[in-house]
């Protein structure tokens, strides 16, 4: 309370020394803004503050501005403004993520009738699930990643969906790349376009993982193809053209080349089409929570997040995947931008104090940026001499 007063105090001498034309301006200043600084509220650390209070309490100093409460906690406002501040906390949960692994079984019957030969899938619970409905065979959430394992009582139905099972398909390497992703910052924020094409490149960069997981199998196994399946048909076929010869000490620059075009290749083939609605719900989940600031494209950030979900095994296939980009983004329709377009305007209108201040700063500058929070300072303080700050 003190400090209040000698600031109080300060300002009012101030004041007086202005005369009475500059009384009739503070009138002026605080009619206009009394009702926004009063009723616009910001959450602190855990307290609720107005505009008002945290502006008459916010000082200048050699470390930036600082906000003290009434408890004599001090706050940067950096810190509170600074948008890498939240997508850092909201990294560091992922961070900590303990990772669970379920292994879910599926049966497998066949018709009897001949001319009705398709497969039923049944869950463990004995739900039936259509042909057209196969289950995936893997999926990874957050925390959970769920493998699918195949198993029939007839051994040549058996023999038929093995290649949808772990053995073969490696299918948790490819959800566990995904987790592996997610730690590597594939969730930060960018603009949509971007976040879009880096959700498929996170598809393409578990697909490459898995490849290679198939790779070691076939390695592991005397070289048996039949452990590299009909997913990565190209691979395959280019080692029984004798185009490249698998070896297990490291991969020459020439087969992560191949592999990594190849795999890049045949998922926008066959796969683009039935990802891309996936794919863009998922980077407007990613970016709910990103403010305005947040979601302007920055490719220096793009480039560092791909460069670490392409690093796989301690081989970097960025180098060979990176050119490629601009045929997703080239696949991104008129509808998709318009679509953007209005969450950006969204996001615009919808800024917050803070998030407009962090903005003005990275548009604008600093000095702008200082320029506001002084201005605003005055403000609280005029507001505050005139009894209006109630």
């Amino acid at each position: 309370m003190k400090n209040a007063w000698i600031k109080k105090a300060g300002f009012c001498t101030g004041i007086l020394l202005c005369g009475v034309s500059s009384y009739s301006l503070m009138h002026q200043i605080a009619k206009e803004n009394a009702g926004k600084f009063n009723n616009t509220y910001f959450v602190i650390g855990k307290d609720t503050v107005s505009m008002q209070d945290f502006y008459y309490n916010l000082e200048n100093s050699n470390l930036g501005w600082i906000y003290t409460n009434n408890q004599g906690e001090k706050f940067k406002l950096d810190s509170i403004s600074d948008y890498t501040n939240k997508e850092k906390s909201k990294q560091q949960l992922l961070n900590d993520i303990k990772l669970k692994h379920i292994v879910d079984t599926i049966y497998v019957s066949q018709s009897q009738d001949s001319a009705k030969s398709k497969d039923t899938f049944i869950y463990k619970n004995k739900d039936a699930v259509p042909y057209k409905n196969m289950p995936s065979m893997g999926i990874y959430n957050f925390d959970i990643i769920k493998i699918r394992e195949f198993t029939a009582d007839n051994p040549n139905v058996q023999e038929k969906i093995d290649k949808n099972n772990n053995k073969y398909n490696c299918t948790f390497r490819h959800e566990f790349q995904h987790y592996l992703n997610t730690l590597a910052d594939i969730r930060k924020w960018n603009s949509y376009p971007v976040k879009y094409v880096e959700c498929c490149l996170d598809e393409i960069s578990a697909n490459l993982a898995q490849c290679l997981e198939q790779r070691k199998n076939y390695l592991a196994h005397g070289k048996d193809l039949k452990y590299i399946t009909k997913r990565f048909a190209s691979y395959k076929q280019a080692i029984i053209d004798k185009k490249i010869t698998p070896q297990s000490q490291h991969i020459s620059e020439d087969e992560a080349s191949l592999i990594a075009n190849a795999v890049f290749s045949s998922w926008m083939e066959e796969k683009y089409e039935m990802y891309s609605s996936q794919e863009k719900s998922r980077a407007k989940y990613f970016l709910q929570d990103a403010p305005f600031a947040a979601i302007q494209e920055d490719l220096h950030k793009h480039q560092k997040v791909m460069e670490k979900i392409f690093t796989i095994d301690g081989y970097s296939f960025w180098q060979h995947i990176s050119h490629r980009e601009q045929e997703i983004f080239a696949k991104i329709t008129p509808e998709m931008k318009k679509e953007w377009a209005l969450l950006n305007k969204q996001k615009f209108d919808n800024m917050t104090h803070m998030e407009k201040l962090e903005y003005k700063k990275i548009t604008q500058g600093k000095d702008s940026y200082q320029q506001d929070i002084n201005a605003n300072k005055i403000k609280a303080r005029i507001i505050s001499f005139l009894g209006k700050n109630r």
